[in-house]
């Protein structure tokens, strides 16, 4: 049979040639936006050209990090607080709000600042340098002037005879304070006829005290004691740095105290406190304290005229020396003189720069008194020390000298709250101060104290509820009367010795 024949294979597809790839597309042109300054950076030009493909995107990521602007507050609709307050740190806010409960004292301290600032405006002489004109653009700048600073930077401060501070600093004349009664070198006043104008607000209340002490009778719920003093009034320093013939130095220190940097005030306070420790009172002055106080133990207190001051306390800021005698002649100058130079502390000097006291319209009295050996001190606040609240009368105890209280031993005294008006009378806390600050009567008085251990299985104060009660009330009454007779809110300082009660200082509660 015959093989079929197979069909010839078709011919292929013609071979179509790739097109050529597109042109890769134009750049875009920068926008006008972007900065043609030859000194912006490429990656500022970058984020700046408005074809950039990521703007959009770093636009919107940057919206969905950080939080949506609130809507603005009608001016209608914001509180008188917020509108009064508003665009101020919070510090201000505080400080500023009308429900502040420390408002007041802030305002008080602000007030005496400003008054006190008014009447020192005469002396600016010494606050206030005058400025050195420049010098003449053809003339070579003087040589700058040696300072506290540059005099004792590679070298440790020289005693007070080299007057390395002063021999630079030209001595002004003192302004001293025109509202005060500065009396003669030598003089001793007795604490009844002691003011303000002459011996400070310490003082002069440590005089009402013994008046009213002396006016109230033992059985009285307020009956209480004051301890006997006298005071070495204004003047009394300045008379003794005289009679050294250290005035001209003593009166530079000032001015370099007034203008002195931070980082060279410590030398300047250390000379001129230095410079006072070497003076010494009159021996008048001495056998005077000697005949009207005795041969017991004292205690040398300070009474500066920018302490205890409504609105300006100082507590704690300048020095008390207790445990001397008048019949030791070292001893007693020794103390006036560190009461006299604890005026030049650094942190006083800070304290007046801060009130905007001038350094030359501070001056210093000395009160000496005797010194007690209580069972028990306290401290009374008699308006609420937190709430202010007036009807509330806060009490601080401690067993010993006032100093357990103010020295910073470790522990809680009893606190006692008393409602004056009620007599209700709560226990805020149990005293667990594991040591108590004393005079060691054994020893000499050389101006110190001792710690001893308490037990207070032994107090009453601990074991008592009704110990609590009646002492609370007493001192109630007490703090009670010196709000009446001075005016205001007080805190209040006494000691209990044999069972009475002496008050030893009352100043303005701050």
């Amino acid at each position: 049979s015959a093989t079929p024949s197979t069909p010839p294979p078709p011919d292929p597809a013609p071979v179509t040639p790739p097109p050529p790839p597109p042109p890769p597309p134009a750049a875009p042109e920068p926008s006008a936006a972007v900065s043609e300054d030859p000194y912006t950076t490429a990656a500022q030009r970058f984020q700046q050209d408005q074809a950039n493909p990521f703007k959009n995107m770093k636009s919107a990521s940057s919206s969905m990090d950080s939080p949506p602007t609130p809507a603005p507050v009608p001016v209608a609709a914001a509180s008188k607080k917020s509108s009064s307050l508003g665009g101020l740190t919070p510090v201000d806010r505080f400080n500023r709000d009308p429900t502040n409960p420390f408002r007041a004292s802030r305002m008080k301290l602000a007030r005496l600042s400003v008054k006190l600032k008014g009447k020192t405006t005469a002396s600016a002489s010494v606050s206030t340098p005058t400025p050195t004109p420049p010098p003449s653009p053809t003339a070579p700048p003087p040589p700058p002037a040696p300072t506290l600073e540059s005099a004792t930077s590679n070298v440790s401060p020289p005693p007070v005879a080299a007057k390395s501070t002063t021999s630079s600093t030209p001595a002004k004349a003192r302004a001293m304070p025109k509202n005060l009664n500065i009396m003669p070198g030598g003089t001793v006043l007795a604490l009844k006829d002691t003011t303000s104008k002459e011996g400070g607000a310490k003082s002069s209340a440590c005089g009402v005290l013994s008046a009213l002490a002396a006016g109230s009778k033992p059985s009285a719920a307020a009956a209480f004691k004051a301890p006997e003093g006298v005071c070495l009034p204004y003047g009394a320093m300045e008379a003794a740095v005289e009679a050294q013939g250290l005035t001209s130095q003593f009166e530079a220190l000032l001015t370099v105290l007034e203008t002195a940097e931070i980082g060279s005030l410590d030398a300047a306070c250390k000379e001129m406190m230095d410079l006072i420790e070497q003076v010494a009172p009159p021996e008048n002055v001495r056998e005077e304290v000697l005949s009207t106080l005795g041969e017991g133990r004292l205690i040398v207190r300070s009474s500066a005229n920018v302490e205890d001051l409504e609105g300006m306390s100082g507590a704690g800021l300048y020095e008390s020396i207790p445990n001397v005698r008048a019949k030791d002649a070292a001893g007693f100058n020794k103390a006036v003189a560190e009461v006299w130079a604890s005026l030049y502390t650094r942190r006083a000097v800070l304290s007046r720069r801060s009130a905007g006291v001038a350094q030359e319209q501070a001056v210093m009295a000395v009160l000496v008194q005797e010194l007690l050996a209580p069972e028990m001190s306290f401290v009374l606040h008699t308006a609420h020390p937190l709430s202010r609240d007036p009807d509330l009368l806060v009490a601080e105890i401690a067993v010993g000298l006032g100093e357990t209280l103010a020295s910073g031993v470790r522990g809680t005294p009893w606190r006692l709250e008393v409602n004056k008006k009620t007599g209700e009378v709560k226990t805020l806390a149990l005293a667990n101060m594991s040591e108590a600050m004393v005079v060691d009567e054994r020893a000499e008085a050389d101006g110190k104290l001792v710690r001893v251990q308490v037990d207070y299985s032994s107090q009453p104060l601990s074991i008592s509820p009704f110990a609590r009660a009646t002492f609370a009330k007493c001192l109630a009454a007490i703090g009670t009367l010196l709000e009446e007779e001075l005016g205001c809110a007080q805190d209040v300082e006494g000691a209990v010795v044999d069972s009475d009660i002496f008050i030893v200082q009352s100043r303005p509660q701050p």
